[in-house]
């Protein structure tokens, strides 16, 4: 039996829910370059960097950075467990460490990646969907493609942000060209995780819009939610430079106990907006400090900001019993 034959056979044991084959196949002709579609001109090297943070600058919920820290073991081990203990003989596909990032706007999932690469002694390519997308069709696959081949060139770590936009749920009603290049772009991006046999990160605010067959080829799937009173209290406390005045005021654990529900982002914000303020009043610099009032303003602000943007739900409750209509007199009236 073929070796591609063996691997479909294997997946569908597995219980995955594997393309026809001749979808299949042409998914593999994107891979291998045999599409007729225009070739990728992306060039990657602006988006690999050395990452700017390590895991000590990155103030998580204890849950989810006992987790980090496993992955971490994973890849340390890594030789033991899938070479001397034989782990890679029974798990020929989906060898690569796979990790989503999943959880509210402003999280630190990004900074969280960053210092996972740090960590791991390792550059990180940080690939933006909107440079992977192409207006034509079986182009972004093929972005997708040359993105894992480059991460691997370059021994880094491939971080996709925003990865609900290719890691979406396949269409069944497909109508259209467009329908057919995002089922493209999704299996074959399904292939290359299958294959690869590096380090990649996916992080999403929506992973709820995953289809299920990403979810279950993802290794470590880590929730990072809100900070905690006492995690944002750290996070108050990091943003401030030592050679910020500080009024005798500022009480950060004061800060963190007041105000909650809000994002380590939010709180970064509004530091910046608070010495913006107090750097803009009318006094001499000697005698200008940032105090607590500073703070709670623009962090009042910022929350108010946030709640704006929220749309409100809807809901239809049902009303028992004969409900009474304007009379046509009235509709007049108000016409």
């Amino acid at each position: 039996m073929p070796r591609h034959d063996k691997e479909r056979v294997f997946r569908q044991e597995s219980g995955e829910q594997t393309l026809p084959e001749n979808e299949e196949n042409k998914n593999k002709e994107v891979l291998n370059g045999s599409s007729k579609s225009p070739e990728t001109t992306i060039d990657f090297t602006p988006y690999l960097r050395e990452p700017k943070y390590s895991l000590e600058n990155v103030i998580l919920p204890q849950k989810s950075k006992k987790q980090i820290e496993s992955t971490i073991v994973e890849l340390e081990y890594q030789d033991l467990i899938y070479k001397d203990w034989g782990m890679g003989e029974k798990h020929k596909l989906d060898k690569a460490l796979s990790i989503n990032l999943s959880g509210p706007p402003g999280t630190g999932k990004t900074l969280t990646a960053e210092a996972f690469a740090h960590s791991v002694k390792k550059k990180i390519l940080v690939v933006p969907y909107q440079q992977l997308e192409s207006k034509y069709v079986g182009e972004t696959p093929k972005n997708i493609a040359k993105a894992f081949e480059f991460a691997t060139s370059n021994d880094a770590v491939l971080f996709f942000d925003e990865a609900d936009s290719f890691l979406g749920k396949r269409l069944e009603n497909v109508s259209q060209s467009t329908d057919t290049a995002v089922n493209l772009t999704r299996s074959v991006m399904l292939l290359q995780l299958s294959a690869y046999e590096g380090i990649v990160i996916f992080a999403t605010n929506l992973i709820y819009n995953y289809d299920p067959a990403f979810i279950s080829r993802i290794r470590w799937k880590i929730q990072i939610d809100l900070p905690d009173e006492q995690a944002r209290a750290k996070i108050w406390q990091v943003q401030i430079p030592q050679k910020l005045p500080l009024d005798k005021s500022v009480d950060f654990a004061q800060l963190a106990s007041q105000f909650d529900g809000i994002s380590g982002r939010d709180i970064k914000n509004a530091v910046l907006k608070a010495v913006v303020s107090a750097a803009k009043e009318n006094k001499i610099t000697e005698q200008k400090q940032v105090t607590q009032s500073h703070f709670i303003e623009a962090i009042t602000e910022i929350i108010a900001a946030n709640q704006a943007s929220v749309k409100p739900e809807f809901k239809i409750t049902p009303v028992n019993g004969q409900v009474d209509l304007p009379s046509e007199r009235m509709n007049a009236i108000s016409n």
